[in-house]
């Protein structure tokens, strides 16, 4: 496919690139589906398996510890009456061979192994069934259980020693059970002593000092070789299941596959050509032709994508014009923040000998309300004002021309001799007649007289400067506090002024709300308080490390959240 530029763009198509994602999404839907119902039949094989097991072991459990003592009252008698050797014989005998029966062509023999012993832990009568059913009487006189009868009657008459030993240690009941392994079998095998007019115990069972209740010994092995059958029956079983089941699941899946390639190329060739033409005229507008429009000709979601590709080109004409427009407002703003940068003086330190004094400005847009400025006047008076217009942006810009004009005229007709009474009404009528009330100006003028270490000031709805004034190695706050309406709301107003005394090492701070009513990420305010405390812990510092200083906290706390107010602030002190 071409591309803006006459470029050549490499890669598989749109259709091809849904065709093989379709293909490939069915297949490996398919194989996912195959392999969970493979796992699924597995797990449920396994689930089976156990149960068959665990019932299985149950059931020999069960079997055991209800004919163990059964049998063992069985020979109880013959037992006692002394001599009966083949009589106990063919009871094992018997007793063993009624167990088997044939399972599946295998033969389940039951109870594989049992043998009896005397009083004196001396063999009276053994069976073993494998092959076949052997059963041999004990010697006369009788003799104890040794490797004549195997590897596994030794091991498990030992084992049965130490079970009950265990069981008397914890006072356990005479009724011991253990498994037993041997020549690749496992056994579960059970022993009770035999016991005559007492209950019998594990201490008795194994005490070499035969208690007079003590008869005898059985000991039962029942066979757990069906529980391996079930273990193989079913693997056997769940590994054909799995194969039937895979192959199924191929069949079924390349049918679907096949099904789903078939409908992903007729979809593909469907979506991809009114795709392409949206392309073509894409690359018209970029080539410059803002008229190319795409034809619709359905209804669904590529209909309403040409649609709102044409939409998009139309709203690219009208954004052009827009932006055409919006650098020319962007150019003018520029000249109108620099005009402004004009009125206020700039931000290096001022020392005038007995007055030393340091100024910020900076607006919340472009261009702000906030002003202040500064005039020399004769016998050591230095006249500063600041104020701040209603709002900020280019309005309240052009106020603060109005207000610094007003004050340059008022400079020009009363030289040094003006007055900040009559500086505030001459600016009061000059804003009235400009903003007609729309914008207000809060101001406050103020007249430092050097020689006489003296402050005359008179205010227009402004904040109260702060005297911030060291005593005793401490400080203190004082305020240079008189009202007057702001400049703007009334063409009449009149201003009063008031003089307070100063002292060397006296901080005066003017300032606009801006830097308190400022709030931080959180939504708090600086506030007068933060203000005071940061003018306190720099009050030692020159002027303009003390501005810095303020400036720095404040900006500290405001973190990265837009300002809402211009903030504009004067740092003053009296040599």
């Amino acid at each position: 496919m071409t591309v803006a530029g006459g470029r050549r763009r490499a890669g598989a198509s749109l259709s091809v690139k849904m065709i093989l994602t379709t293909t490939l999404l069915i297949i490996v839907t398919v194989v996912g589906s195959g392999l969970l119902n493979v796992f699924n039949i597995r797990r449920v094989f396994d689930d089976t398996t156990q149960r068959q097991q665990e019932l299985f072991s149950r059931g020999r459990e069960t079997l055991g510890e209800i004919g163990t003592p059964l049998f063992a009252r069985a020979v109880q008698q013959l037992l006692i009456d002394r001599g009966r050797d083949p009589d106990i014989v063919s009871l094992v005998r018997e007793t063993v061979a009624q167990d088997t029966k044939d399972q599946d062509g295998r033969k389940d023999y039951g109870l594989k192994l049992a043998f009896v012993l005397d009083l004196n832990q001396n063999l009276v009568a053994h069976c073993y069934e494998d092959a076949k059913l052997e059963c041999i009487q004990g010697a006369t006189p009788h003799e104890p259980v040794g490797p004549a009868l195997g590897q596994l009657s030794v091991t498990t008459w030992q084992r049965a020693l130490e079970a009950w030993k265990a069981a008397a240690d914890t006072k356990g009941p005479a009724l011991v059970r253990f498994d037993v392994e041997a020549a690749g079998s496992r056994y579960r095998v059970f022993a009770f002593p035999v016991f005559i007019g007492d209950e019998p115990t594990a201490a008795g069972a194994i005490a070499a000092d035969r208690p007079e209740a003590r008869q005898g010994y059985v000991i039962l092995g029942y066979d757990l070789a069906p529980i391996a059958w079930f273990a193989t029956s079913a693997a056997e079983q769940k590994a054909e299941a799995s194969t039937r089941a895979a192959l199924y699941t191929g069949a079924v899946g390349a049918l679907f596959a096949l099904i789903g390639t078939l409908l992903a190329i007729f979809q593909g060739l469907s979506i991809s050509r009114p795709i392409k033409q949206l392309a073509w005229k894409a690359d018209q507008i970029a080539r410059g032709d803002l008229m190319a429009r795409v034809e619709i000709t359905s209804s669904d979601e590529i209909g309403f994508l040409g649609e709102n590709f044409n939409f998009m080109a139309d709203q690219i004409t009208i954004l052009l014009q827009q932006t055409a427009e919006k650098a020319r407002i962007e150019q003018e703003l520029e000249v109108a923040r620099a005009i402004q940068e004009t009125l206020v003086p700039t931000a290096d330190p001022v020392d005038k000998g007995a007055l030393k004094f340091a100024g910020f400005y900076q607006p919340a847009a472009q261009t702000g309300g906030d002003w202040w400025t500064w005039s020399e006047l004769a016998s050591g008076k230095y006249l500063l004002v600041i104020g701040d217009v209603t709002g900020h942006g280019v309005p309240s810009a052009m106020i603060t021309a109005a207000a610094k004009a007003a004050c340059d005229v008022a400079r020009h007709v009363h030289g040094d001799t003006v007055t900040v009474t009559r500086l505030l009404e001459i600016m009061n009528h000059a804003i009235y007649e400009s903003a007609q009330r729309r914008f207000v100006m809060t101001c406050f003028a103020s007249i430092v007289d050097t020689e006489a270490r003296t402050i005359t000031y008179a205010n227009a709805g402004h904040n109260f400067p702060y005297l911030f004034r060291s005593s005793e190695g401490k400080g203190e706050f004082g305020s240079l506090m008189i009202r007057g309406n702001r400049l703007g709301d009334d063409r009449t107003s009149k201003y009063e002024a008031k003089t307070t005394e100063l002292v060397p090492g006296d901080v005066i701070i003017w300032y606009t709300d801006g830097i308190v009513e400022c709030e931080n990420e959180a939504g708090d305010e600086y506030g007068e308080k933060r203000f005071r405390a940061s003018v306190r812990k720099a009050a030692a510092l020159d002027v303009g490390e003390m501005r810095d200083a303020i400036v720095a906290d404040a900006t500290t706390f405001f973190g990265e959240a837009p300002r809402k107010d211009d903030i504009t602030m004067i740092i003053g002190r009296i040599a």
